[in-house]
């Protein structure tokens, strides 16, 4: 109360003066600036693709017959060379046995034509014709042509027996069936499905304006309902055709992910741009019409003021974002405390 009485006292003209220092005080505001400048920027592409195998086979028989065994259903893991279906071999197995009994015959006989060409090569000249000598040579060149030939025919028939049972071509898993026991099967026909899980991979089509800035590009992906993002290894830049404008970019997860052929996978692929000014995000205001400015801080006299500059914007990353047009290196933008701001506005730096 004692000091009102002095302020009345002392008259109107004083109590008018501390009102207006107050709102001086008032009107400048205390704000957080960043001085900018030329940075190389990162440009980062969202990118749409999917999750494929390495490795899809649809397995068939090479020879004809019904279907005896099968010992996989769908779901089912399996290893390399593992049989998953045999058809019946009764047929194979005796033309095996009748092929094999005529190999056996066919070595006989060679035997024989040899023991006989032996046998006249021992006697002499008067005691056996040249003739006789070149028909039994003769003899022998036959036989062992025919003992070939049946060789063959008895490999021929365990090529057959062994392509009457199907076996896996890799690991994988079976996705498909269109098969079941006792059904009568043809060469070609598709019998199994085996997808390779091992080794999973993802690909994104990429368009062909990033082709040529590929040099130390990055690319993170996470899966369709998943927040967190994962680095990758890239394996190929693949062509496709020319009216899509586009190439297929395949990479693989460093991490082990929980993935399935034709999961949907969202990639975000970093980029290295030129060099140009950038700025936080949290300097960026946005106005109703949809455009962009920021608010500069510039010192005249020894007072600093607020300039509001409308900016194009680009690509952000990591909360920077690119500025197009509107700043230079050197431009003071303030980042915080801008909220309220009006132009021409003197404000207080707290990082002067």
């Amino acid at each position: 109360m004692s000091l009102l009485r002095t302020l009345a006292r002392l008259g109107p003209s004083v109590t008018l003066t501390i009102g207006l220092i107050s709102v001086a005080v008032a009107q400048e505001n205390r704000v957080e600036t960043l001085v900018v400048e030329d940075s190389l920027r990162l440009e980062v592409l969202p990118l749409t693709g999917s999750v494929n195998a390495p490795q899809t086979s649809q397995l068939s028989s090479t020879e004809a017959g019904q279907i005896s065994e099968l010992t996989v259903e769908i779901g089912d893991r399996v290893t390399q060379d593992q049989p998953l279906l045999t058809l019946d071999t009764r047929y194979i197995t005796l033309q095996r046995q009748r092929a094999r009994a005529e190999l056996a015959q066919a070595e006989a006989e060679r035997d024989e034509a040899q023991r006989r060409l032996s046998e006249a090569n021992q006697l002499s000249a008067q005691s056996i014709a040249a003739s006789e000598r070149r028909q039994r040579e003769s003899a022998l060149a036959a036989a062992q042509a025919i003992f070939e030939a049946r060789q063959a025919d008895y490999a021929l028939t365990q090529l057959q027996l062994a392509r009457h049972q199907v076996r896996a071509p890799f690991d994988g898993m079976v996705t498909q069936r269109e098969s079941n026991i006792g059904e009568w099967v043809n060469p070609g026909d598709t019998l199994l499905t085996l997808v390779d899980l091992a080794s999973l991979r993802v690909d994104f089509p990429v368009p062909l304006s990033a082709y040529q800035r590929f040099e130390g590009a990055q690319l993170e992906v996470r899966l369709e309902g998943s927040d967190q993002w994962h680095s990758t290894r890239i394996l190929a830049r693949i062509p496709l055709d020319e009216g899509s404008r586009q190439f297929l970019l395949r990479a693989v997860p460093e991490a082990t992910l929980d993935m399935l052929p034709g999961m949907a996978v969202e990639g975000r692929l970093q980029l290295t741009g030129e060099r140009g000014p950038s700025v936080p995000r949290d300097a960026l205001i946005r106005r109703p019409d949809g455009s962009v400015s920021v608010w500069l801080a510039r010192q005249s006299d020894d007072s600093w003021q607020a300039f509001e500059q409308r900016v194009e914007i680009g690509s952000s990353h990591q909360g920077e974002v690119a500025v197009n047009e509107g700043l230079a290196a050197g431009d003071r933008v303030i980042v915080a405390g801008n909220e309220r701001l009006e132009e021409g506005q003197r404000v207080s730096l707290s990082d002067d």
